[in-house]
């Protein structure tokens, strides 16, 4: 690990990230690997970066909802594949939206002939999209979208921010977007609680995670432990950024606390059927949906650094970092909690076939291996995502836990 030590000392103190963290755990929830560098805050008082600061998570944190969801289903309260109409009767009179070329609107509006199912949701396959989707904002700002604002004015503000026209029939294909909202508006009906109440009690509390939470405006001690984010100007030097901490935050060593619950024999909040779908791949060879997620349909996009780190060959094939899905082909599908990798090719993180990973906004990336028995994290709070200097330390890092702890687990 010399390599990404070195280089992340370099960094840090060159000021091209503040602070980050790399740690490595195994399925006992023993640490195999710990290095921090850099400092909290752009305090003079600043302490070091370590485990024990908090993040927040961005898309890195959506996994927790998903886990929650499949509490329900351990729980039968409902199960994977019946329709959430009975719960989440807003999306049941969500149309599909389809471009038109004859109609004045630019679209036109049709009702699917399927219902939306939780898989669904934790596949991304709802039809639900981003709200800045060109046909969903054509509709906006149609006569249709503008009855749809004043109808839902009073609704939940999930509802009122996310619930417009699916992007294609539930079930047919793959869309990042706005399916995790519905999720936790989900949890929250089926328990009658507040989502973080929720998380509290049946994930942070069971494992130790003391210091988490998904609501950081309630907790001032997680709030005093958070590393400073920073935002990248386009000179290359670093500016605060002023977040609203509303985002799920955890410290780093609680994070790993999860993973370790996860990748262990018998987990403490899941049953074992549960945890089979964190890992187990959810898209058929051939579908759609698979080939939306691996970026082969025209116009597909993933935010890629701008200019990508340099290929490394494995068995003589130059490889990407398994996050850069653009047009790129590579052997991966998608789980209950992230990207599976499936094959043997495009790893030059090192990450083995198996392997199950996911990134967020403030450059947050984790991996874990089930049968290996070793889960990774490497932590900064650095926007914009994939920030190029940020990817190189990620490459340094996986590249040099997998080879040292995860390929002879």
């Amino acid at each position: 690990m010399n390599s990404f030590e070195t280089a992340l000392s370099e960094a840090t103190n060159s000021r091209e990230v503040l602070g980050a963290i790399g740690l490595v755990v195994d399925r006992n929830g023993g640490t195999l690997y710990s290095h921090a560098s850099g400092v909290q805050s752009l305090s003079p008082s600043a302490p070091p970066t370590s485990v024990d600061h908090t993040i927040t998570l961005g898309s890195a944190g959506k996994f927790i909802t998903h886990i929650v969801a499949l509490q329900c289903v351990d729980r039968n309260m409902l199960s994977l594949d019946e329709p959430v109409g009975k719960w989440l009767p807003e999306l049941d009179s969500l149309p599909v939206i389809e471009p038109s070329s004859e109609a004045e609107t630019g679209f036109v509006l049709r009702p699917p002939t399927v219902k939306i199912t939780l898989r669904h949701l934790l596949t991304h396959t709802s039809g639900i999209g981003g709200s800045d989707e060109p046909l969903v904002e054509k509709w906006r700002a149609s006569p249709a979208g503008a009855a749809h604002a004043a109808s839902v004015a009073d609704a939940h503000v999930i509802v009122k921010l996310f619930a417009h026209p699916l992007l294609f029939e539930p079930g047919t294909r793959y869309s990042w977007g706005s399916s995790v909202y519905f999720t936790q508006l989900l949890v929250s009906r089926l328990t009658d609680q507040r989502l973080g109440e929720y998380v509290q009690a049946n994930i942070f509390a069971p494992l130790g995670m003391a210091n988490s939470t998904f609501m950081p405006q309630e907790r001032a001690d997680v709030r005093e432990k958070l590393l400073q984010m920073m935002e990248r100007i386009p000179d290359g030097s670093l500016i605060p950024f002023d977040q609203e901490t509303r985002d799920v935050s955890v410290s780093v060593r609680d994070f790993a606390a999860l993973f370790a619950d996860l990748i262990a024999p018998t987990s403490k909040i899941l049953r074992k059927e549960s945890v089979n779908l964190l890992f187990a791949p959810q898209f058929e060879k051939g579908s759609r949906a698979l080939a939306d997620l691996r970026g082969e349909k025209e116009g597909e996009v993933y935010p890629v650094p701008s200019q990508l780190p340099d290929p490394v060959e494995v068995d003589g094939v130059p490889t990407l970092p398994v996050w850069v899905l653009e047009g790129k082909g590579l052997a991966l599908n998608w789980t209950l909690a992230g990207l599976l990798v499936e094959g043997t090719h495009g790893l030059p993180l090192g990450m083995p076939q198996g392997t199950v990973t996911w990134n967020g906004m403030p450059n947050v990336v984790w991996a874990m291996h089930r049968e290996r028995g070793v889960a990774m994290l490497f932590a900064t709070q650095l926007i914009p995502v994939d920030d190029e200097k940020v990817v190189k330390l990620q490459l340094e890092f996986f590249k040099g836990a997998w080879a040292t702890y995860g390929l002879n687990a």
